[in-house]
């Protein structure tokens, strides 16, 4: 919902201040053999791996088993579209960003919640919570840099377009929407739309971009010195870093976006009373702890008490001044004409 986040500033300052598989082609029938098994669609690598790590313990017990369907934002809004007048669909619950959570949600392919399935709702974050999703974990989008290279950390979108770093500044793929978003704001850009964003990656462009398919390429890169600088949340550049690559990250003084990740369940999902046990799960506060350790992510419920040492995924006051709130409405009516400019202008060539 657009008025979600339009507060978000307090829900960052909330959040900060806490005490701290392969696409499934299933013929109708043949899923679900087992009387609680779910799919949940998501990304792969580390997100994937963690939810399996985290919530698959948690759901087990009351004996849900759990499908991944693994594949980008793109195509799960695709198929949830595509099977929207199905009785029965193939997925039941979804992984998304916010903004493509409200394409769905506006595409009407989403289950209203069932609040009395989720008594882990009550300690969410209330400025995160929308009719149709539950927020999972946040963070926000940074300059993440290597420290060898930058002795003084990078204060502005601009150090993107130096010439300097031709060919060592790095994108995932499948953030292309909160990229765009993000340094559109060093071409005068709102958070309304992308043409800030469009502005600035048509500039970026001569400078040999690169551009790789998923976030843990992006931190091969910087593994291998392929690159000195990319853009990605705070948290998997907290997640990097404590894996021993020589990073540092920054809010630029253009400012930056937050981003929830969210779930909900698909309106034909076939097992909805072990789907909901699976979006409660996310918001137990254990595994949320779990994923700000191993993820770097600030927890989207208040009765997660972080230690002191996991106090940094959250956001400083000067940070929080530096981060703004978008349009989900203007932005989802967009993201078509975005993507084809990201992929036939600026990933072209």
């Amino acid at each position: 919902m657009q008025e979600k986040n339009l507060n978000r500033r307090g829900f960052i300052k909330t959040a900060s201040g806490l005490a701290l598989a392969p696409a499934l082609g299933w013929l109708p029938g043949m899923a679900h053999a087992a009387e609680k098994e779910i799919v949940v669609g998501t990304w792969g690598g580390d997100y994937q791996n963690l939810l399996q790590q985290i919530i698959n313990p948690i759901v087990a017990k009351q004996d849900v088993k759990v499908v991944y369907d693994t594949g980008n934002a793109v195509g799960r809004v695709t198929k949830l579209r595509a099977e929207k007048n199905s009785r029965r669909g193939s997925m039941d619950v979804a992984l998304l960003g916010e903004v493509d959570m409200y394409d769905a949600e506006r595409s009407g392919t989403l289950e209203p919640l069932d609040v009395k399935k989720l008594p882990n709702l009550a300690n969410a974050i209330d400025t995160l919570k929308t009719p149709y999703s539950i927020p999972h974990i946040f963070s926000a989008m940074t300059l993440v840099y290597n420290t060898e290279k930058f002795p003084t950390p990078p204060d502005s979108l601009q150090v993107l377009l130096d010439p300097k770093w031709k060919g060592q500044v790095g994108f995932s793929d499948i953030l292309y929407l909160y990229n765009s978003v993000f340094v559109g704001l060093g071409a005068d850009g709102t958070t309304k739309d992308y043409e800030g964003g469009k502005r600035f990656l048509a500039k970026l462009k001569p400078n040999a971009p690169r551009i790789y398919p998923s976030n843990e390429a992006v931190a091969a890169a910087f593994k291998s010195g392929e690159i000195a600088i990319a853009v990605m949340w705070k948290a998997r550049a907290l997640q990097w870093k404590d894996s021993g690559l020589p990073l540092g990250f920054v809010i630029p003084k253009e400012g930056s976006v937050p981003v929830s990740f969210e779930a909900a369940v698909a309106k034909n999902s076939r097992n909805k009373d072990a789907a909901w046990a699976y979006l409660n799960a996310m918001l137990d506060p254990q595994g949320q702890i779990g994923f700000a350790e191993k993820m770097g992510y600030a927890p989207t419920v208040t009765n997660a008490s972080l230690p002191e040492a996991l106090k940094r995924v959250g956001f400083s006051d000067a940070e929080v001044k530096l981060l703004h709130a978008y349009d989900l409405k203007g932005l989802t009516e967009k993201k078509a004409e975005m993507l084809e400019f990201w992929n036939k202008e600026f990933k072209a060539g």
